[in-house]
């Protein structure tokens, strides 16, 4: 049943990434012809700090939380240092495994130094499936842009994510043979760094 479940999952991580490969080149194709316009894919590996909740805390200590996000996000220019837009991403949290679809609005800062660096945030949430675990999501980090053409260059990000999860869990009573079902919320806080591509 585990192994199912499992398989399911991936399936669904797999589509969402083809589906992200799908759509990426129509945005591409609109970055190329509007100058304000950016598309933005990138990855972030999430060092988990701690994880707390109504059904377990958890520190470094206790556990080596990890994950892993692959994020696409449109962004507009709206002056010529301030960018804002929506995104949609499939991040993998791990020890507990659990899948999110975030959505979301994204806007990056870049203040007026010699060095192109840029602060960004985010805040979404991921909607709740057979297999997606529903929750607010929020990062913040500082990043580092270097464009080699117009439209293509890269970015390096380091930052802060904060990722909530309304989760379920089931109790078996030894007594009368019933199962009890709890509601409630953990929130994981994790350390970023990422790699993008720009266009």
């Amino acid at each position: 049943m585990e192994k199912q479940k499992t398989k399911k999952q991936m399936k669904i991580i797999i589509v969402i990434n083809l589906l992200l490969l799908l759509i990426f080149p129509v945005f591409q194709a609109q970055a190329q012809t509007d100058s304000k316009f950016r598309v933005v894919l990138d990855y972030k590996y999430m060092f988990g700090l701690r994880e707390q909740g109504d059904f377990w805390d958890l520190s470094r200590k206790d556990a080596k939380m990890y994950g892993n996000s692959l994020r696409l996000s449109c962004l507009y220019s709206l002056f010529s240092q301030l960018s804002a837009g929506v995104g949609i991403g499939a991040d993998r949290y791990e020890v507990p495994g659990r899948n999110t679809i975030p959505v979301f609005v994204v806007a990056h800062y870049s203040p007026k130094m010699k060095l192109p660096i840029y602060f960004f945030g985010n805040a979404g949430f991921s909607f709740k499936t057979e297999t997606i675990t529903p929750g607010f999501l929020m990062d913040l980090g500082i990043g580092y842009k270097y464009m080699f053409r117009k439209h293509f260059g890269l970015s390096f990000q380091f930052g802060y994510n904060l990722k909530q999860f309304k989760e379920e869990s089931s109790i078996f009573n030894l007594y009368d043979g019933s199962w009890s079902y709890l509601t409630g919320k953990q929130t994981r806080h994790s350390l970023t760094c990422g790699i993008g591509l720009v266009f």
